[in-house]
């Protein structure tokens, strides 16, 4: 049984968000080419500030309510992923959301430290720390992309299900087991409702 999980502006955002990063990596060592790097960076930060706009104001599986940021959760996921014993997510897993939070984060450090770079500091910030900032972040980001995308691979691969389609199609395939996780033995917690 499928359930649509990813709505349109999370698979628009996700997408544009490859592109911006992926075009901004590539143009990041040409002199001639500095300028489409600085607007793939202003591409990518307005991006990553309507996410979390979104996810502070969306409802479902959007909201960073539906996958809070919880480091234990995430390595038990993690052990249980390797062991195979961990249950099939609908949403963003414990591991998952750690992934998302920190390529958001390095994602505003990378852009914030980049329009430092390319304006020369504004006159007020040290130039030569900034280009170091932004060349580290950038690579960390990297480094948490590639790890995020093998991660999608290797769950999909697990549980049978297409996380990369998901995010094309917005629908996730889910059994009655994972219903039942979802309602009332999830480790995320629930707003209590009267």
């Amino acid at each position: 049984m499928l359930r649509y999980v990813w709505d349109p502006f999370i698979r628009i955002f996700h997408w544009s968000l490859v592109a911006a990063f992926g075009y901004a990596f590539y143009t990041h060592a040409s002199m001639w080419e500095q300028l489409h790097h600085a607007y793939a960076g202003y591409v990518a930060g307005s991006l990553i500030v309507a996410r979390i706009i979104w996810g502070l104001i969306a409802t479902g599986y959007a909201s960073f309510h539906s996958f809070p940021l919880n480091p234990v959760w995430a390595v038990k996921h993690l052990f249980k992923l390797l062991k195979g014993t961990a249950r099939h997510y609908i949403g963003h897993n414990p591991t998952g959301s750690i992934a998302i939070y920190a390529m958001l984060g390095l994602g505003i450090i990378t852009v914030g430290s980049g329009c430092i770079v390319f304006n020369n500091g504004w006159g007020m910030i040290d130039d030569e720390m900034s280009k170091v900032l932004h060349h580290y972040v950038t690579w960390a980001w990297l480094a948490v992309v590639v790890v995020h995308v093998l991660g999608v691979i290797f769950e999909s691969f697990i549980n049978h299900d297409n996380l990369i389609w998901a995010m094309i199609t917005g629908c996730k395939r889910v059994c009655s087991i994972d219903e039942r996780f979802n309602q009332r033995d999830t480790p995320f917690p629930r707003k209590k409702t009267r």
